[in-house]
């Protein structure tokens, strides 16, 4: 017999020697060690189902984050329209701090930038132009003066050259301009708008023909004027503006001025825009709690999904509807119009024999009446970014620190004595206070970096009050899923890296047994490679004695 043989293994049993299949019987044998095996392939693809259902979930989120990120301030959720009637005189775009209405705009005339240009002409762009002596060109622009020095022999465009490519040019523009064949004129352009942006020629100049006096002003410089709803009255009196593009006329408003003329803007709330809004939020937040209830449900026979019991999964759907459910945060339900989504029509299915049970719903006859009826209060309710305000007739919430100070409702009290605040809290916490009335949360606190204003330090006494800093639900829904999502620190992540431990452990498991059923196969062909032999010994003995007997009875016959 082959020794090397029997301990690889490659022996192959036919039955054909003593008539048993070894073959059959070691397969079988090994097939029954493989059960073990088996379970635990079975038990870590459940691991892995699971974390598959943790990525599945964590994907869900991110893009409900991400989602979330585009309306999650006013500005971005609060979408207002400025229209103009006529948009040859100007048109206009309008931010959530546009307030509704409309407004008559008169625009007398528009800012322009200053154009000086030579009367002098020269036939060509490149004879000399210094009479072959170096030269001097200086001008004053925006409060800056350039003298520059043009070498004996320089041209138009030399001049030209030297004045676009001064590292310290102030802001203007050289060009030539040919009028006729043999006439090239040098025109200096502002490249600012406003009444005050004007170019002037320095007496210094020497370059001859381009002296002060041999330019004309062929565009003034000047600045935009305008009446917004008559105003200014005086048939002379105009808002001026030193740019065509205004943004401080009306809060919340840009306006881009095109030509001379009236029109009547109409700033409006668009509704369609905001509704969808809303009516997306809802749709990605169902998305979210439909795939924890695909991984969480428990069917008719009682039983479980993949995830059914797991605490990660309950944490997280009990955080996103927590926060859909209840007031939003530095929201006072007595000052308030709207404090909750509820509020507005949006509530949360909790009849369980409905196929949207836990999803959130949306009455949509009360969401567009409440959006109709008071467009900020309802935008504020989802996109607020720490708006502040007070109840107080003492103070008033001045600033916060974005990503520092908390959204939240705060008691405030302090005392004055002699015209100036000696003590000071926020929600009991000591607060710094300063000579003009501010008074500011301490660090290490929710209210840190919040400064509140006391305008009136003249009456002694002891005061108290609220300040509300409102954070949207919007913001809030993105904040946790920031935190529920975190690569490092998520639930979610610190779950699937602790499964991962699981599988590699039931690898390792599953590796032993492979070996082991080897190691048993291979001693198993082994030991039944050596019965085979010894059967087929006792065999041909067998044979050899049934031989030899039956010699001897023909030899007795």
């Amino acid at each position: 017999m082959d020794t090397e043989a029997l301990i690889s293994g490659s022996i192959n049993f036919t039955g054909l020697g003593s008539g048993t299949d070894f073959k059959t019987m070691i397969e079988q044998l090994i097939n029954l060690e493989r059960r073990q095996t088996a379970r635990l392939e079975l038990w870590k693809k459940e691991w892995e189902q699971k974390q598959e259902g943790f990525r599945e979930l964590n994907s869900k989120m991110l893009t409900l984050r991400t989602n979330l990120q585009q309306i999650n301030t006013m500005a971005k959720f609060m979408v207002k329209d400025a229209d103009s009637v006529n948009k040859n005189v100007l048109t206009a775009t309008g931010t959530d701090k546009a307030q509704v209405g409309s407004h008559v705009l008169e625009v007398h005339q528009l800012a322009q930038n200053h154009i000086l240009t030579s009367t002098t002409t020269k036939p060509s762009t490149t004879e000399d132009i210094t009479d072959g002596s170096a030269r001097v060109f200086s001008y004053s622009y925006n409060g800056k003066t350039r003298t520059l020095n043009l070498p004996s022999g320089g041209s138009l465009e030399g001049l030209r050259n030297l004045i676009n490519t001064d590292p310290e040019n102030p802001g203007v523009r050289a060009s030539i301009i040919k009028s006729a064949d043999g006439a090239h004129h040098l025109q200096l352009r502002g490249m600012d708008l406003g009444a005050n942006k004007t170019i002037t020629i320095n007496g210094t100049t020497t370059v001859p023909d381009f002296a002060d006096t041999n330019f004309n002003e062929t565009q003034a410089a000047q600045n935009s004027k305008l009446k917004i709803d008559g105003f200014p009255p005086g048939e002379d009196d105009w808002v001026e503006r030193s740019t065509n593009t205004i943004s401080d006329l009306l809060e919340g408003v840009t306006i881009s001025l095109r030509q001379a003329g009236t029109t009547t803007l109409n700033i409006a709330v668009n509704n369609e825009k905001v509704l969808d809004n809303v009516r997306e939020f809802v749709d990605q937040v169902n998305e979210v709690r439909a795939q924890i209830t695909k991984l969480t449900k428990v069917d008719q026979s009682g039983n479980g999904s993949i995830l059914t019991g797991n605490y990660a999964i309950q944490m997280i759907d009990s955080r996103l509807k927590s926060i859909t459910s209840v007031k939003a945060i530095g929201f006072d339900v007595n000052n308030d119009v709207f404090s909750s989504l509820g509020m507005i029509g949006i509530t949360t299915d909790a009849d369980q024999g409905s196929p949207t049970f836990g999803m959130l719903k949306l009455d949509e006859e009360v969401l567009e009446h409440s959006l109709r009826n008071r467009p900020d209060a309802f935008a504020r309710v989802f996109a607020a970014d720490y708006i502040g305000s007070s109840d107080s007739q003492d103070f008033r919430y001045l600033s916060s620190i974005d990503g520092v100070t908390k959204g939240g409702e705060y008691n405030v009290k302090y005392t004055v004595s002699g015209g100036t605040i000696i003590n000071a809290t926020i929600n009991g916490n000591p607060a710094s206070y300063s000579g003009n009335g501010e008074i500011t949360g301490m660090s290490g606190k929710p209210e840190a970096g919040m400064v509140i204003k006391v305008d009136d330090l003249s009456v002694d006494g002891d005061y108290s009050g609220k300040v509300f800093l409102k954070y949207g639900k919007i913001p809030e829904l993105a904040d946790a899923l920031r935190a529920l999502t975190d690569s490092s620190s998520g639930p979610l992540k610190i779950l699937e890296e602790n499964y991962d431990d699981i599988t590699e452990g039931i690898d390792r498991k599953i590796e032993f047994e492979q070996r082991r059923i080897t190691r048993m196969e291979r001693d198993l062909r082994a030991r039944f490679a050596r019965l085979e032999t010894l059967l087929g010994y006792y065999d041909q003995l067998g044979a050899s004695i049934r031989s030899q007997l039956g010699q001897l009875s023909s030899d007795t016959k």
